[in-house]
Parts: C-alpha cells; structure tokens; sequence
C-alpha cells in the first residue's frame, strides 16, 4: 500500500526524467524504489545529494518531495505469497510481514522509478530505505551500508558486496549471493534457487529456501539468532571463528563434520549433530528436510577431506559447483537477463 501511494503521489510530480543518463537531487537520506518488469538493476552509493541515473530511457523516474514522504513511511514491508510449479505439484511461499526498523534521519523524500529495461543508479550513501521489486531480471547492489533494504524478485538473481544493515530479500525462482557483508538483520528466502554467503558477519539471519541449498561459507555471527533452513536442498556451514553453537538436523539426510579435534565439542548423529565452539554464544540452526548437512571450521575450499561425503548425496556436487559460479564479480558489467531453467533435485512429496 505504501509503494502505490508514494508513486500516486509521484505522478503529479512535475520532476521527471526518461533520459539515458541524468540526476535528480534529494535530500541526504532519501527513500528509492524502483519496479521493473524485467531488465538488470544495479546500485552503487556516493556522497553526493543526487542520484544519477545510467539507463535505458524505457525507464521513467520522478521525485516526490519530503511533505509528501514523510506522513507515508511504513512500519512494515509484505513479503509477497509466491507459488512455483515442480514435478510434484505446486510449491508456495507464504506471505509475510517483514517490520522495519527506525530508518535513518528525520526527513525523507523519495526517487522512484518505475518501467522496463537496464539501469545503474547511484545513491547518497545516506538512504534510509532502498526498495526494488522486479518481475524477472537481476538486481546487484554494492556498498550500501547502514541502511535498510528490501528486494522481490520473480524470477532471477539478487547480488549483495560489501552491503550493511537491515535487508529482506525474496526471490520465486533464482539465486542470492551475498559477499564482504555484515548483516544487523537479514530475512532471505527462495522458493527454487540456492542462497550463497561467503565472508559475512550476521546478527540476527534466517535464511530458508524450498528447493534451494544453502551455503554460510567462512561466516562470523554476533550474538543473536540464526536459522538456515531448505525443504530439498542441503546445508553447507563454515564458521570464520568466534563463540557459537550450532544445532543441525535432517529428516532424510546425514549431518557431517569437518571441525578438528580439539578446535570444538562435536557431537555427531546420524540425523542430528551439535557442534559447540569455544565456550558457545549465538545460537545457529541448521535443518533440512532430505538433504545433507555439512558443519565446519573456515571456508569450504580448506575442507578437501569432506569432499569424499558429496557423492553420498547425488548432485550436491553439482549444486555446490553452481553455487560457486554464481559469484560474479559486480565491478563486471551486466549482460541483459536471460531465463535459464534451474536443475531440478528430487523431492519428496509435501505430506500436507
């Protein structure tokens, strides 16, 4: 409700823009939401009161002013009801609320944008809140740090480097990465897409996919909460270092360990493991419904001796590989999306 309303108020807004290359000014801590039904968003930050905006002129952009901003900002975000089709019949992402934290600063106005096409903004490094909604493309935001955001993807892929704060991103059918980041708050979800972690520091993460599998590769965790969680897929979990404990579980799976003697308290079942490192702290659980479960010290690239357990798990190998690939440096430019069809993992019928 809050997204129509700031852009009904936009389209009586006299400032606009269409041009491939242009600025608009804002205040230093601005909202910005943009709404593509398909093409590649990326957002980099400056110190300037301004976007400047690099794109296809497909895409139209207006401001609404501070007055009109202000009185409208939501305590909380929907994250939308999601169904994907698989060979078992549908498989749906319930809705939910994600609440907001204070956003940053005492006034706010806003840059929307809102068409078809690719684009490359580039924000004040002060906004407040960051809001991107598109049907099928990709999105890549870098060094965005303090600041609240929240990314819907249909169907595509969602890239973070070097991002702080609080976020929320939900993604029907593609991948997420996140890299160099460090996380207050941090709600990721897919229906059929794996979720990527490398070298980031959370205080509070739930990260849950249906098909997806789910790498924390080389992570630190603040005290707080964490819960990784896939339906299908399978669970790889490497800490950097630090205090934390560490339930995992597995309906159909096995949980494996690759944590030296002496490093942590290990404790390994055939469904179940608890890992307790130095004198404990966060709390982290690890669950999934049929796949695999791996526990273990640093980055998964120093763990060579867990690799004779992949192909007890048929295509972990494979998922894992892809979950690599799917790290592309973001200085790169971006190609124009094109749809690929995920491989498929067995699955085991929803008993509800």
């Amino acid at each position: 409700m809050f997204l129509l309303l700031i852009f009904a108020l936009a389209s009586s807004v006299t400032r606009s823009a269409r041009a491939d290359s242009t600025q608009l000014p804002t205040g230093p801590t601005p909202v910005i939401w943009v709404a593509l039904t398909s093409g590649t968003l990326t957002v980099h930050t400056w110190d300037q009161p301004q976007v400047q905006i690099d794109g296809d002129s497909s895409i139209e952009w207006r401001h609404v002013g501070t007055p009109r901003v202000g009185a409208r900002l939501p305590a909380q975000i929907p994250l939308w009801s999601q169904t994907i089709q698989t060979q078992d019949g549908p498989m749906m992402l319930p809705a939910e609320v994600f609440v907001l934290p204070p956003l940053g600063g005492t006034e706010h106005d806003a840059i929307i944008g809102r068409g078809s096409g690719n684009a490359t903004i580039t924000i004040p490094s002060g906004t407040a809140l960051l809001v991107t909604n598109v049907n099928r493309g990709s999105v890549n935001i870098d060094n965005y740090r303090g600041g609240v955001f929240v990314t819907h993807m249909h169907n595509g892929r969602v890239d973070l480097e070097n991002v702080s704060g609080t976020g929320a991103v939900q993604i029907a059918s593609g991948p997420f990465s996140a890299v160099n980041s460090q996380f207050t708050r941090l709600r990721v979800r897919t229906a059929r897409g794996n979720i990527l972690l490398r070298n980031c520091t959370s205080q509070q993460i739930e990260a849950t996919s249906l098909l997806g599998s789910i790498l924390y590769d080389n992570g630190s965790f603040e005290p707080g909460l964490a819960r990784f969680e896939t339906e299908h897929g399978d669970i790889a979990l490497g800490v950097a270092g630090g205090n934390v404990q560490i339930g995992a579980h597995s309906a159909g799976g096995k949980i494996y360990s690759g944590f030296p003697g002496g490093d942590a308290n290990v404790s390994i079942g055939p469904n179940d493991g608890q890992v307790t490192v130095g004198s404990g702290g966060p709390i982290v659980t690890a669950t999934s419904g049929s796949g695999a479960v791996m526990l273990y010290h640093g980055s998964l690239n120093d763990h060579p001796e867990l690799q004779s357990h992949w192909p007890r798990r048929p295509g972990f190998n494979q998922q894992m590989h892809s979950m690599q690939q799917q790290m592309r440096p973001m200085q790169q430019p971006m190609p124009r999306f094109t749809q690929k069809r995920n491989p498929r993992p067995p699955l085991r019928r929803d008993p509800n």
